[in-house]
C-alpha cells in the first residue's frame, strides 16, 4: 500500500477474480488494472497520470460502495434441513471485511447507462475497510446533491399501462441498492398527485419522481409551483414572477411519447433516468405560463399547440382504451378533414438574436446559451442586441401581429424529441434559455402539409422550410380567435374586474375555434397569452450528452464486470 503519489488520494493492490491489479484512487476519478497486463504509456513525464489505466470511472458516477462480508450459516441452509432436525455445521462469519464491491455506471450505449458491479478483494481487511471510507469520503466531498428520500407517484393508467411493473422490477432495486427512502403512491385519477402535493411535508424528501409520461411530469410540475406560491402568497397571474421551487422532479419513462426524458437524456431508459436520479444530476428547465384574461390556467413545458394538433387530441380521447395508437388514428382523421382557423397572433421575440430556431447545434449537457440565459436573467450579464426586437416590428412596443388562416399554431419549450421525431418538432429549441419556439403554419393543401409532417421526422430535413411554415424565437406571444364568441364578453368583464367566464360554454359547438394542446391536455379556451419563465423547475437530468465516447473493455483485461 503506498499514499505517496502526487494526485492519487489512495493506492493499493488488490485482487479482481483472483488477478492482482494496480487500484488507484484520487478526488475525481478511480482508476484500476491489471499489473500483468498493464501497458505503461511511452513518456510517463509528458502522458496525463494514469492514461495508461484500463478502466477509468469518475467519482461522481459511483453510485455506492460497500464491505462483503462473505456468507453466514444461513444463506447455505436448507429449509428442510432446519425444518426436520439435520446436523447443522456453521461457519462463523467474518468480523471484518475481506472485500467491498464497487457499484457505478457504465454507458452501454448512446445515451443509455446501466448498473456495473465489479468486487475487489484483499488479504487485509483493514484495507478493505480504508478503501470503503476512502471512496465514500471521496463521493462526499464532491458536494454533489443526491438525494436521500423521494416521493414517488406512479400513474398505473398511462402509457401501456406498464409504470407499476416498471418502477417494482427495473426501478425500486435501484433506489434500494443506493440507500435512498421512497414513499411510493400509486394515482387513482387525473390530478390526484397534484392534490396530494397540495399538502404533503415536503420537508421529508429531496425530490419528487413520476413514473408515467409527459402528463404526469405537467402535473407535478403544476403541483410543485401552486404549492411553492400559495406558501409564499404570491398571485399567480400574468405580470407577476413565480417563485421556484427547490425539490427536483424525476421522470421515469412509463408513456406514450415520452417527450421530457427524450429531450433531457436522450432516451426513454426506466434504468438510465433512475441512475441520473442516484447520481443527482440537475438541470434547469424553462416553463411556459398559459394566461387567459391575465390570470393563471397552467404551467407548459413541451408543446402547446392549436390546430390540428389540438383537434387531434380532442378527438383521440374517447379512443384511450387503443393506448398510444389512437393519436396515429385521429391524426389521419384530422389530416383529411384538413382544417384551418382565423385568427392574430402577437409575439414578442427573443432579445437575443445570436440563437435561431432553424440553427443546425442542438441543446445539450452544460449547454453555454442556457447558462448565459441564467445569468442574464439574475442581471449579470448585460443583454445582447436588445434593438433587434423592435426594429422591424410594426408595433413601438415591439410586438409584431400576425393576422391570417392557420393551420397549426404550436410552442415548443424544448425540442420535444420522441421515438417518431429523433430530434424533435423544434431541433434548435434550447432548455433553459427563456424562450420558446414558435411554429405557424398557414392554411395550405393536404400534399404540402403531408410533405411538413414527413420531414419531422427525417433527421437531415428542415420541416420548417416551406412558404407556409414560419418558426420565431419568441418570450411571449398571444393569440386572439376571430371567431370567438366569448371574447368581446371576456373582455367587458376584466374591464368590470369579474371573474373569467369559461369559454368552453360558448365555442363548443363553433367549428370556426379549435382547441389547445398543452402537454397533451386539453384546453379549451381559445384567446391566451404565454409567458415563458426562465429555468423556473429543475430536474433530474444532465442534458444530452452529445458527444460522450463509450469505451470498451480491452480483449486483455481479466476484470471484466457483470450486470448488477
Amino acid at each position: 500500500m503506498a499514499e505517496d503519489d502526487e494526485n492519487a488520494t489512495f493506492q493499493s493492490t488488490l485482487e479482481i477474480h483472483g488477478a492482482a491489479h494496480q487500484v488507484k484512487l484520487t478526488p475525481t476519478h478511480i482508476f484500476w488494472e491489471n499489473i500483468y497486463n498493464r501497458q505503461p504509456a511511452k513518456c510517463q513525464q509528458e502522458e496525463p497520470l494514469f492514461r495508461h489505466f484500463a478502466h477509468c470511472v469518475p467519482v461522481k458516477e459511483i453510485l455506492c460502495v460497500n464491505p462483503t462480508y462473505g456468507k453466514s450459516y444461513t444463506d447455505d441452509l436448507n429449509q428442510d434441513q432446519r425444518n426436520h432436525g439435520s446436523p447443522v455445521y456453521i461457519e462463523m462469519r467474518p468480523l471484518k471485511p475481506q472485500s467491498f464491491t464497487l457499484n457505478y455506471v457504465k454507458r452501454s450505449s448512446r445515451f443509455k447507462w446501466k448498473v456495473k458491479t465489479i468486487t475487489f478483494t484483499s488479504k487485509e481487511a483493514y484495507l478493505c475497510q480504508q478503501w470503503v471510507f476512502r471512496i465514500r469520503n471521496a463521493i462526499d466531498k464532491l458536494g454533489l446533491p443526491r438525494p436521500e428520500s423521494l416521493l414517488v407517484f406512479v400513474n398505473p393508467f398511462g402509457g401501456k399501462r406498464r409504470g407499476p411493473k416498471i418502477y417494482s422490477e427495473k426501478v425500486a432495486p435501484l433506489f434500494e441498492m443506493a440507500g435512498i427512502r421512497t414513499d411510493v403512491i400509486i394515482t387513482q385519477r387525473q390530478n390526484h398527485a397534484r392534490d396530494i402535493l397540495q399538502t404533503y411535508d415536503l420537508s421529508r424528501v429531496d425530490g419528487v419522481i413520476c413514473v408515467g409520461g409527459d402528463g404526469m411530469f405537467a402535473e407535478l410540475l403544476n403541483g410543485l409551483i401552486d404549492r411553492k406560491n400559495r406558501e409564499l402568497g404570491l398571485p399567480q397571474c400574468k405580470d407577476q414572477v413565480p417563485a421556484s421551487p427547490e425539490l427536483r422532479i424525476g421522470v421515469i419513462p412509463a408513456g406514450s411519447t415520452d417527450a421530457v426524458v427524450y429531450t433531457t437524456i436522450g432516451i426513454n431508459d426506466p434504468v438510465t433516468s433512475a441512475l441520473h436520479i442516484i447520481v443527482g444530476d440537475s438541470t434547469g428547465l424553462d416553463v411556459a405560463g398559459v394566461y387567459s384574461a391575465e390570470q393563471l390556467m397552467r404551467y407548459n413545458v413541451t408543446m402547446l399547440s392549436y390546430g390540428y394538433y389540438g383537434d387531434m387530441l380532442k378527438d383521440s380521447e374517447k379512443n384511450r382504451w387503443m393506448g398510444p395508437k389512437r393519436y396515429h388514428v385521429s391524426g389521419v382523421k384530422k389530416f383529411l378533414g384538413n382544417k384551418s382557423y382565423e385568427g392574430e397572433v402577437s409575439i414578442l421575440l427573443s432579445p437575443n438574436s445570436d440563437t435561431s430556431p432553424r440553427d443546425k447545434t442542438p441543446c445539450v449537457s452544460g449547454c453555454n446559451e442556457c447558462r448565459l440565459s441564467q445569468m442574464r436573467e439574475e442581471d449579470m450579464v448585460p443583454t445582447r442586441n436588445m434593438s433587434a426586437v423592435s426594429s422591424d416590428g410594426p408595433g413601438s412596443d415591439g410586438w409584431h401581429r400576425i393576422r391570417g388562416r392557420f393551420k397549426v399554431l404550436s410552442s415548443f419549450t424544448m425540442s420535444c424529441r420522441n421515438a417518431l421525431t429523433p430530434y424533435g418538432m423544434a431541433p434548435g429549441a434550447h432548455l433553459g434559455d427563456g424562450t420558446t419556439d414558435l411554429m405557424i403554419i398557414s392554411d395550405c393543401s393536404r400534399a404540402k402539409f403531408l410533405k411538413h409532417l414527413l420531414r419531422c421526422q427525417d433527421k437531415n430535413a428542415d420541416h420548417f422550410d416551406f412558404d407556409f411554415v414560419q418558426v420565431y424565437r419568441v418570450k411571449e406571444f398571444r393569440f386572439r380567435s376571430l371567431h370567438d364568441q366569448c371574447e368581446d364578453v371576456e373582455d367587458g368583464n376584466r374591464a368590470a374586474g369579474l371573474t373569467r367566464i369559461n369559454h368552453s360554454q360558448g365555442n363548443a359547438f363553433n367549428p370556426n375555434i379549435s382547441l389547445w394542446n398543452c402537454d397533451g391536455e386539453i384546453l379549451e379556451t381559445t384567446n391566451l397569452h404565454i409567458k415563458v419563465h426562465c429555468q423556473l423547475i429543475k430536474i433530474f437530468a444532465r442534458g444530452i450528452e452529445e458527444n460522450e465516447i463509450s469505451v470498451q473493455c480491452p480483449s486483455c483485461c481479466t476484470s471484466c464486470e457483470t450486470d448488477s
